[in-house]
């Protein structure tokens, strides 16, 4: 269902501007009407629409096909694929509302009666709809006992609402996303039908709220990320966008191990980095979760007392789901320098050489052959 709802918002982020307008005036709702507000402003986008007659009928009860196509065009989600289809007797492709139906249904906004029923015409309820609004919006940040403690606050029949949806309630509470009709504005009536003014003032809410919540995604991906980590100096900025150079070595983890003793040019590894790497404004520009796939380019053995064992390899990094990856550069790695006060380590490292092992979750310091570039507010690896 979350998975679903993110889609939803991502796809109302791309089509905040797609609405068309339209001018309102109902001849039955008066501008100091309660809802009148939200019902010129939803009116206006096209939204939600009156009869032939010049009438909304405020006081009128919302039907699952009615709401359907409300929550749809509120969402911006008119021209979406319909990915699965349905079939039911009550309902089909000649009646008004069939392609609504259908999105809803693909977008959990509503959910079949049975598996040969819709009911179309039925009613939808107080908590059919803040339970909606609910798992639409962004909730993580409200605790169980605050909404409890805000429902009670609010509505003096508390006691009449099933424990069931109280959380669910109060959260809705919280996001001030309820349609509270005078003289009923204190009574939550969770198992009433919704009226055409409250479904407006429900509606109107919502997008105050995934408003702004573009707005803060907006905002948020301008903005590059802070972290902790480990700080790499000398590095250029222009923009958005970081040059590490050159010579920069960098920690990563292996995962599985590699040897100079048996590798092959050609094979293929996965590691991380070992840590966040960062500027000195610890604006992020590895993250530890990157994954980073390597290609041996070359491998040499330990050579008494000529070398110590050394890798070259191609380095990349996956940006993204797709496993579309950007190449950070080929890099030579060395025996990481070993304590002083480890004397026959030593001797045997320097003096003797020796083949170089990496082992599972074992640091290996990496020096860049070339520049790499990174957007520092989206975290991709430019070519």
């Amino acid at each position: 269902m979350k998975k679903i709802l993110i889609k939803i918002i991502l796809i109302l982020f791309f089509s905040t501007n797609c609405l068309k307008v339209y001018s309102s005036e109902y001849n039955d709702i008066p501008h100091g009407f309660w809802a009148y507000k939200e019902i010129d402003a939803l009116t206006n986008k096209n939204i939600i629409t009156g009869y032939p007659d010049n009438k909304y009928l405020p006081q009128k009860y919302i039907t699952r096909a009615e709401y359907a196509a409300m929550v749809i065009k509120a969402l911006g989600l008119e021209n979406v694929e319909i990915e699965k289809m349905y079939t039911f007797e009550d309902v089909g492709p000649s009646d008004w509302a069939w392609r609504y139906i259908l999105i809803a249904l693909n977008y959990d906004i509503l959910k079949p009666a049975s598996d040969s029923y819709f009911y179309p015409n039925d009613y939808v309820t107080r908590s059919e709809v803040i339970t909606f609004l609910v798992n639409l919006l962004k909730t993580e940040d409200i605790t169980k006992k605050d909404a409890i403690i805000a429902l009670q606050n609010a509505y003096f029949d508390f006691d009449d609402v099933p424990d069931w949806f109280k959380v669910t309630a109060g959260k809705a509470e919280v996001l001030n996303v309820i349609a509270k009709e005078p003289p009923r504005q204190n009574y939550l009536d969770y198992d009433k039908y919704v009226t055409r003014a409250q479904i407006a003032v429900f509606l109107a809410n919502m997008k105050r709220e995934t408003d702004s919540y573009i707005e803060e995604k907006k905002k948020a991906e301008k903005t590059p990320k802070i972290a902790e980590g480990i700080i790499i100096e000398n590095v250029l900025q222009d923009g958005d966008v970081v040059t590490i150079p050159a010579k920069t070595v960098l920690p990563i983890t292996i995962i599985g191990q590699i040897s100079t003793k048996d590798v092959k040019p050609g094979q293929m590894f996965q590691a991380r980095f070992a840590s966040n790497i960062i500027d000195y404004e610890h604006h992020l520009l590895l993250s530890k979760d990157m994954i980073l796939i390597g290609k041996i380019l070359d491998a040499a053995d330990g050579k008494y007392l000529i070398r110590n064992g050394k890798f070259m390899f191609e380095l990349s990094a996956v940006n993204n789901e797709d496993n579309l990856t950007k190449i950070l550069g080929a890099a030579e790695c060395e025996v990481p320098s070993i304590e002083a006060n480890k004397v026959k380590k030593t001797f045997k490292t320097v003096i003797k050489g020796r083949n170089l092992t990496v082992k599972d979750g074992q640091i290996l310091y990496i020096k860049l052959f070339r520049q790499m570039r990174v957007n520092i507010v989206t975290g991709e690896v430019l070519d």
